[in-house]
C-alpha cells in the first residue's frame, strides 16, 4: 500500500532559513543519540526491518562482526576510520552500503550519501526505514526541511519504535512549527523509554517556544534536567540556534548518526 506521509505546514522556501540555522544543532542531536548507544526497542512490523537481520544478510559471521565494529566507529564520531575499514571489508552488501552512507554523511559528502540511501529504498525493504532516516538527515543538513519531514515520516512507518527516528522527526516538526505533531513524537519516545534525555530536552524546548517559561522549567525539573540545561533551552527557541556543546544540546534533531 503506498505510503502517505502527512504534509508539512511549511514550504521548503520558507523553512530553509530556520532549518539552515538549526542544522548544526540537528547534527549534534543525532550524534548524541548514537553516542548514547540508545538501541531501538524491538519492532512490531510486518517487514523484515530488524537491523540484526539486515546486518547479517549477505555477510559471513566474521564480516558481520567486523561490520558491527565499523558501525560503532561511525557512532563514536570516527567516520574516516570507518570508511577505511569499509574499504578493507570489500563488500557490497546492503548493510555495508548503509554504513558507508552514514559515514559519508558525517563528513558532509552529502550527494554520495544521498545516492546510496536512495538505492537502498528501491526494492530493499530490509533497510528501507534506515535509508529513509538517512535521507531525512541529509535533507536536514541541506536546509530542505519539508523534504526532511517527509523522509522521516516514511522512516517512522518502517521503524515505529525507533527512538532516534521519532526524536529526529519530532525535532524537524518543531522547526516547521508543527508543534502538536512534534509533541506527539517526543511524548511517544518518552513513553517508550522514560529515561530518554533527547526527547525530554526537546519537549522542554517546545514548551519554551510556546511562550510558557514557568511550565517549561517545571517540566524540565520533573524530567530530571539540571538547571543549567533548562536555562540554556530557555535561550534557544526564538532562533533555534545551535547550542555550544553537541552532547548537551537539546536532544532530538536529525543529525549525524
Amino acid at each position: 500500500m503506498p505510503r502517505q506521509p502527512h504534509p508539512t505546514s511549511a514550504s521548503s522556501a520558507t523553512a530553509a532559513p530556520a532549518a539552515s540555522r538549526a542544522m548544526p544543532w540537528l547534527t549534534c542531536l543525532c550524534a548524541a543519540a548514537w553516542l548514547a548507544g540508545c538501541a531501538p526497542l524491538p519492532r512490531q512490523h510486518d517487514a523484515p526491518t530488524d537491523p540484526a537481520v539486515c546486518s547479517a544478510s549477505g555477510l559471513n559471521p566474521a564480516d558481520n562482526t567486523r561490520l558491527a565494529g565499523i558501525e560503532q566507529l561511525v557512532r563514536d564520531g570516527k567516520p574516516y576510520a570507518a570508511l577505511a575499514q569499509l574499504d578493507s571489508l570489500k563488500s557490497e552488501a546492503p548493510s555495508v552500503k548503509l554504513t558507508r552512507a552514514d559515514a559519508l554523511r558525517r563528513i558532509d559528502r552529502l550527494a554520495e550519501a544521498q545516492s546510496i540511501y536512495l538505492s537502498l529504498t528501491q526494492g530493499n525493504g530490509c533497510l528501507d526505514g534506515r535509508a529513509q532516516h538517512g535521507l531525512g538527515l541529509v535533507a536536514a543538513q541541506q536546509g530542505r526541511l519539508s523534504d526532511s519531514v517527509r523522509h522521516l515520516q516514511l522512516a517512522r512507518q518502517d521503524l515505529p519504535t525507533d527512538l532516534r527516528v521519532r526524536n529526529d522527526l519530532g525535532y524537524a516538526l518543531l522547526l516547521s512549527d508543527q508543534l502538536d505533531a512534534a509533541r506527539f513524537e517526543f511524548l511517544t519516545v518518552l513513553d517508550l523509554n522514560d529515561k530518554e534525555p533527547r526527547a525530554a530536552r526537546n519537549l522542554v524546548l517546545l514548551t519554551f517556544k510556546q511562550g510558557q517559561p514557568e511550565k517549561a522549567r517545571e517540566l524540565g525539573k520533573r524530567l530530571g534536567l539540571d538547571t543549567d540545561s533548562i536555562e540554556r533551552l530557555a535561550l534557544a527557541p526564538l532562533a533555534l540556534a545551535p547550542l555550544a556543546s553537541p552532547v548537551t544540546s537539546p536532544a532530538s534533531s536529525p543529525a549525524r548518526p
